[in-house]
C-alpha cells in the first residue's frame, strides 16, 4: 500500500530504522514504512520494514502497553505463510513498537474499490490462500478477531492476513475485555457477549469473500446499529456470488456457530473434496429461492440448498441484541431537540480564528499533489493558486482530517465549546458513498472527537469518534446532495453536550449526547473528507473561509 508523507509531528528514527512515510493509522496506533537497520535477505523486500507504534495516549496505559506487545507475541507463533513476519519489539520514547515485514502490495479493501470485485479462478485462489492462512492460524491457537477486506494484503507472494492487534491466543487475551472486530464483519454470537471462537472468524472470513466476490456488504445498514442487527437477524445479501462459492458461504454465516464448518472441511471442498462428506451444503439449484429474507422464512430442515434451521439459541441473539439496540440508544443519550429546518445559526462568541487559505498558514503545510509519484504524493494540502486546502479521501487515505492550529492542540478547555464554519466546494470525480465536514472535540492521538458529515448521496449525520469506533449520534438526515462545483456552507456548533450542525444555514441536526465524550489533554477543531473502507469511492473536496468561533 502506498505510503503518504511523514507530518512533521512524526518520528523520524524507530529502533534503528529510518521511517521514511506513513502507511496507515487506526484506534490503536500508527504504521510507519521504515527502511535501515533490518534486512530481510532474498525473501524480503530490500530492507523494507513496517512499523507499528501505539498512540501517545494508549501508551500511558500498562495494560495497554502489554496488550500491544502480546501482538508480537502472538504473530510470532504463525507459520512464516500466514502473516507478515515480526522482526523486532521495543519502545520509542516511551511508545512501545512492533517491527514486522512489509508486504507491498494493495489491501483486499483498496483492492475491490480501486479494480471492482474479484472473478473466476482469482477469486477461488483467493478464497483457497486466506483459508489455508485462518487454518493455520487456528492451528496455534489463535483466533484472529478482526478478519477483514482491510486486514488481506495481497502481496507479490500472494495474500496475507495482517494486523493481530485484537486477536485471541489460548493462553492470553490481547485485546482486553468487550466486543473486539470491526462491525460488519463481526460474528452474531459476539453480539450476545459470547467470547468468539474459530467459527468466528468462519463468519468473518465469509463476509469478506462475499464482499471480494461483489463489492458489497453481505450485511448492510445505514448505521452501526442497523449492521449489527442485520447480521443478527437477516439473512446474508449473497446476491452475485458465483454459485459454485455461494452455498459454502451461506453454511459459514450460519447464526449458530456450531452450524459453521470448519476451515479444514471448508478447504477440503475448495480444493476438490466431497462437500457433503466435509459436512457443506451442496450447490444451490438454479431455481432455488434467493439467499436473502425475512429470518422466518428459512426452512425448518436442511434441504438441498443447505439452508440450516433457525435455532432457539438463534432466536435468543435476536432477542438479545434487539434488547441491546433498544437500550443504546437509550443511554446512548440520542434527544432530539430540533428536526431539520428550525433553529439559525447563532452569531457565536469570541472569535478564535479563521482562515482564507489565501496564503500558507500553519495547517499541514505542503501542496496539495495527490497524482504525485511516491513521496511528492499528498493528499491533502494547499492550492494557494486558488486560494483553498484541499482533501482527498480514497482507498490510500479512507478518513483524512486535517486540523486548524486555533484551539491549540495543548489547549483543551479552549477548543471544548466551539462553533466552526467552512465553505465546502467538492470538486468533479467525487463518487461512491463518502463525505465531508468538520470536526471538533477532536484528539488525533486517539482518535476521539465528533465529526460533522455532509454525505455525497445527500446524507447529513453527526458521528461520535471514540478511540476509533465511529458510531451515529442520531439517524442520517436526507439533504439535498452536494453537486461538484457548487460550494456549500458547513456550520457546526458543539456546546457541552448538545450537538448542532447547519448545511447553508439551514439546521440539520440538533441533538443532546449525555454520553458526551470525556475531557482529554486535546480538543481541536478541523475539517475531514471520507470514504467507507470497504466501500471504495474518492472524493475530493475543497475547502475555503474556515473559522472558528467560542459556542455560546
Amino acid at each position: 500500500m502506498p505510503a503518504r508523507p511523514l507530518d512533521p509531528g512524526d518520528p523520524r528514527e524507530i529502533g534503528g530504522h529510518r521511517m521514511t512515510g506513513v502507511l496507515g493509522e487506526g484506534g490503536q496506533g500508527t504504521v510507519y514504512l521504515g527502511q535501515g537497520a533490518v534486512r530481510l535477505g532474498e525473501d524480503g523486500a530490500g530492507g523494507l520494514v513496517a512499523v507499528k507504534v501505539l498512540h501517545t495516549r494508549a501508551a500511558m496505559d500498562a495494560g495497554a502497553r502489554r496488550r500491544f506487545l502480546r501482538e508480537a507475541e502472538t504473530a510470532r507463533r504463525l507459520a512464516p505463510f500466514c502473516t507478515a513476519r515480526v522482526l523486532d519489539a521495543g519502545s520509542h520514547h516511551g511508545r512501545p513498537y512492533i517491527v514486522s515485514e512489509y508486504i507491498p502490495g494493495p489491501s483486499l479493501a483498496a483492492a475491490v474499490a480501486e479494480d471492482g470485485p474479484r472473478t473466476g479462478s482469482g477469486l477461488h485462489r483467493l478464497a483457497v490462500a486466506t483459508l489455508t492462512s485462518l487454518a493455520a492460524i487456528h492451528r496455534a491457537g489463535i483466533v484472529h478477531r478482526d478478519f477483514k477486506p482491510g486486514n488481506v494484503i495481497l502481496g507479490p507472494e500472494g495474500p496475507v492476513v495482517i494486523d493481530f492487534g485484537i486477536a485471541r491466543a489460548d493462553d492470553h487475551t490481547v485485546s482486553g475485555a468487550g466486543m473486539a472486530g470491526t462491525p460488519a464483519f463481526i460474528a452474531p454470537e459476539q453480539l450476545a457477549g459470547a467470547e468468539p471462537g474459530p467459527a468466528s472468524d468462519v463468519f468473518s472470513w465469509a463476509v469478506t469473500m462475499a464482499y471480494a466476490a461483489t463489492g458489497r456488504l453481505a450485511f448492510a445498514g445505514p448505521s452501526v446499529p442497523a449492521v449489527l442487527m442485520a447480521i443478527s437477524t437477516r439473512e446474508p445479501d449473497l446476491s452475485g456470488v458465483p454459485a459454485d462459492l455461494r452455498p459454502l458461504l451461506e453454511a459459514c454465516l450460519a447464526k449458530d456457530p456450531t452450524a459453521r464448518p470448519t476451515t479444514a472441511g471448508l478447504l477440503h471442498a475448495l480444493t476438490g473434496g466431497d462437500a457433503s462428506a466435509a459436512g457443506l451444503p451442496m450447490t444451490v439449484p438454479d431455481d432455488a429461492p434467493p439467499t436473502t429474507g425475512p429470518a422466518d422464512e428459512v426452512p425448518t430442515t436442511a434441504g438441498a440448498a443447505g439452508r440450516p434451521r433457525a435455532s432457539g439459541l438463534r432466536r435468543g441473539w435476536i432477542a438479545g441484541l434487539a434488547a441491546g439496540v433498544t437500550a443504546a440508544a437509550v443511554a446512548g443519550g440520542v434527544l432530539l431537540l430540533n428536526g431539520p429546518g428550525g433553529g439559525e445559526v447563532p452569531e457565536g462568541g469570541a472569535p478564535l480564528y479563521s482562515d482564507d487559505f489565501g496564503d500558507r498558514g500553519d495547517w499541514d503545510g505542503y501542496d496539495f499533489v495527490p497524482d504525485a509519484v511516491g513521496d511528492r504524493r499528498t493528499t491533502r494540502g494547499y492550492e494557494i493558486d486558488r486560494g483553498v486546502y484541499t482533501i482527498r479521501a480514497d482507498h490510500t487515505d479512507p478518513y483524512n482530517p486535517a486540523l486548524s492550529p486555533v484551539p491549540a492542540k495543548t489547549a483543551a478547555a479552549e477548543g471544548r465549546d466551539v462553533l466552526v464554519g467552512v465553505t465546502a466546494d467538492p470538486r468533479a470525480g467525487s463518487a461512491g458513498q463518502g463525505g465531508f465536514g468538520l470536526l471538533c472535540r477532536w484528539d488525533e492521538d486517539t482518535p476521539t472527537g465528533y465529526a460533522f458529515l455532509l454525505g455525497l448521496d445527500g446524507t447529513a449525520r453527526v458521528v461520535r469518534n471514540d478511540r476509533g469506533s465511529r458510531l451515529d449520534v442520531a439517524p442520517p438526515v436526507t439533504v439535498t446532495p452536494p453537486e461538484a462545483g457548487r460550494a456549500v456552507r458547513l456550520q457546526a456548533a458543539c456546546r457541552g453536550s448538545r450537538l448542532t450542525f447547519w448545511i447553508d444555514g439551514e439546521q440539520v441536526h440538533d441533538v443532546v449526547d449525555p454520553q458526551v465524550l470525556p475531557a482529554g489533554p486535546h480538543s481541536q477543531a478541523g475539517i475531514v473528507a471520507r470514504v467507507p473502507e470497504a466501500g471504495g469511492g474518492t472524493v475530493t473536496v475543497s475547502f475555503d473561509d474556515f473559522s472558528v468561533r467560542k459556542a455560546v
